[in-house]
């Protein structure tokens, strides 16, 4: 749903900017020197890694997003979020990930879409370099939880690479919903605060090119925030010649749970 200029708009506007404020005075009180390198999570670039969650531990991966649709003919831009958006992963098996993720409305609505699957490692890592198939239903309240015609399958070919030190890089071969799609993204580490800088695009059949860049602050080896910028160059279900265009600011943390503690600079 989306919201026009108005009080209600700007009471919105308020409120994730205390979210995002609360969430950078977190990240600032708790940054210390790490050593170690902060690309262990997927979200919140839509390219996934290959690498699987240790046996027995878990990883939680949540956010949000505000967006803005513009059109060429109408400056006002309309605004909607989404909180939280949420992605639960679970190490099952030495080499097999099992995955859940959800997404609300704004102002924690109805459940928009939900999906669920799994990641299987066909190659663990060597020389820094992993592949995964990672295969998962999307569904959504009205289709309920089917897995048959209606629910769209999300099969893709997940390939990275790491140095273990200041770059890494991963990339998708994506299957989606009969749709033939392409990711690609790097990262690199900036400096010995736990900063890491992050570029990503997206191709799709239907959508094209989309761009996604930000910065990453990890707190310590296993929890980290992000803060990205987002940018959709043609919506799906709208004609192009509509002249739309879609931004978005998203924002969360990632933490490894049922993992020791564990801060490399008192290491």
């Amino acid at each position: 749903k989306h919201l026009p200029l108005s009080v209600t708009f700007i009471r919105n506007m308020k409120n994730l900017l205390t979210l995002v404020f609360v969430m950078l005075s977190l990240a600032a009180s708790a940054q210390s020197e790490v050593n170690g390198y902060s690309d262990f999570a997927d979200r919140p670039m839509g390219t996934v890694s290959s690498r699987i969650i240790p046996e027995g531990m878990g990883q939680i991966e949540a956010g949000g997003y505000a967006q803005w649709l513009t059109s060429g003919d109408d400056p006002v831009p309309e605004f909607s979020y989404a909180v939280p958006i949420g992605l639960i992963r679970y190490g099952w098996k030495k080499r097999v990930e099992l995955r859940a993720g959800a997404q609300w409305a704004q102002s924690l609505g109805a459940l928009q879409k939900a999906r669920f699957g799994v990641k299987w490692n066909a190659l663990p890592q060597k020389n820094g370099l992993g592949i995964s198939v990672n295969a998962e239903f999307e569904t959504s309240a009205s289709q309920g939880l089917s897995v048959g015609k209606a629910a769209p399958m999300d099969l893709r070919i997940c390939a990275d690479w790491n140095s273990f030190e200041r770059w890494s890089a991963r990339s998708n071969v994506q299957l989606y919903a009969g749709r033939l799609r392409f990711s690609a993204a790097a990262m690199c580490r900036a400096g010995r605060q736990g900063w890491s800088m992050m570029a990503e695009t997206q191709w799709d059949a239907v959508q094209g090119w989309n761009f996604h860049a930000g910065a990453f602050l990890a707190v310590n080896d296993n929890s980290r925030f992000d803060f990205t910028y987002f940018r959709q160059s043609q919506i799906e279900g709208i004609d192009a010649a509509l002249n739309y265009s879609l931004y978005q600011l998203r924002f969360g943390y990632s933490r490894r749970v049922f993992a020791p503690e564990r801060n490399s600079s008192a290491e």
